[in-house]
């Protein structure tokens, strides 16, 4: 029995030597998890403060001021168009003034002679109803519109409508609420429209055939003699139609080459069409004064 005593006090002894070692290495791998953990987010710390640093120093030193400069000089691109854009401005203003100055004299001039000559309208005089495009296909995209205009507006075919920049087409068909334009664009146009054009002093007449679409120009043929024809000389509808049909003095587009018939052939000439006929919304149909 005191063998076993002895025994038994070993084996107590023993067991709290194991239990020590387990607390000895559960603390140091404690201690060695915290200290991890604290270099750790120290690192992190330090290593996000001197990104930040640097960061900050690169922006202030060499982005800000080149970003800063950039702004200078596009507000001071800015400030020379718009600076030259305004002296444009005032220059097309200052035209504006006179010629409508002008244009008020002669107004008053030509109603002087109306009464004189008892005469009640000119060819070049009409009055316009503005109108916009309703219809536009694609498959028919060079050749004709639909407007919104009709019968009920006293709207006829042979009409001439246009656009700011100048004459598009024709009305060639009419409905009580609408319209169809034959546009001058057509490669096959369902009339020739007489023009005249005019080359420095000289006025000399034509038709308008077709429009080539590869060189996006009008196709004239000469009716009077010509020997030469100025480059850009302005054309504009002749106002010999007939009845109801386009009045003199309208814009169609200005020279651009002119070919001299030889006795079997024609004289004719190309010209580079005053409308932009890709953009067609708002546009105007054209009424003779007389009503004719």
């Amino acid at each position: 029995m005191k063998i076993r005593g002895d025994i038994l006090y070993k084996d107590h002894k023993s067991g709290k030597k194991h239990n020590k070692r387990i607390i000895w290495v559960t603390i140091v791998l404690v201690l060695f998890s915290i200290i991890t953990l604290l270099t750790s987010r120290s690192a992190s710390s330090i290593e996000i403060i001197f990104k930040d640093t640097v960061a900050n120093i690169e922006y202030y030193l060499i982005k800000a001021p080149i970003q800063y400069v950039g702004n200078l000089f596009h507000e001071y691109t800015e400030m020379k168009d718009v600076y030259e854009e305004n002296e444009k401005l005032k220059k097309m203003l200052e035209t504006f003034t006179r010629e409508s100055a002008n244009n008020e004299i002669l107004t008053s001039e030509l109603n002087d002679l109306k009464e004189l000559t008892e005469i009640d309208y000119l060819p070049t005089d009409y009055n316009v109803k503005y109108t916009k495009v309703i219809t536009r296909d694609a498959e028919s995209w060079n050749n004709e519109v639909t407007i919104d205009l009709g019968s009920h507006d006293d709207i006829k075919e042979g009409m001439a409508v246009i656009s700011a920049q100048g004459m598009i087409g024709t009305i060639t068909n009419v409905n009580e609420l609408s319209s169809t334009v034959s546009l001058l664009s057509s490669e096959n146009p369902k009339n020739q429209l007489p023009v005249m054009i005019l080359s420095g002093d000289q006025e000399y007449y034509g038709l308008l055939n077709r429009y080539d679409l590869a060189s996006k120009s009008y196709r004239i043929t000469l009716l009077s003699d010509v020997e030469m024809l100025e480059k850009d000389a302005k054309v504009f509808t002749s106002g010999y139609g007939g009845v109801g049909k386009s009045p003199r003095g309208i814009l169609i587009g200005t020279v651009n080459d002119f070919t001299l018939g030889d006795g079997t052939t024609e004289s004719v000439c190309s010209v580079k069409p005053s409308a932009d006929f890709n953009s067609l919304n708002y546009i105007a149909v054209v009424q003779r004064v007389n009503g004719e």
